[in-house]
């Protein structure tokens, strides 16, 4: 996990699907040229990802990248080799 064992933040991208729908995303990183197929599901709190995109799918790193910049994060757009561990993406939470 991104952020230690203190829970401040997340490289896993099913956890910062929710915490960016949840206005709990402070500081994004997002790899630029990189898309993840999938969808959200507020009701359950589901994260779906697929490897290809399926009908009625949306790129999640746009999703997540929307929605902290809606509820006033900062988002970073930076090369894929930039983000810690090797992944599409990284969160800071505010809390």
């Amino acid at each position: 996990m991104f952020g230690g064992d203190t829970g401040k933040g997340s490289n896993n991208l099913q956890e910062v699907v929710s915490a960016a729908y949840y206005q709990r995303v402070d500081s994004l990183l997002v790899a630029v040229g990189q898309q993840q197929w999938g969808l959200f599901d507020p009701t359950s709190e589901t994260v779906y990802l697929h490897p290809e995109k399926e009908a009625g799918d949306e790129d999640l790193l746009d999703f997540v990248a929307a929605h902290t910049l809606l509820n006033g994060g900062t988002v970073y757009a930076v090369p894929f080799d930039e983000i810690p561990y090797s992944t599409a993406v990284a969160a800071i939470y505010r809390y």
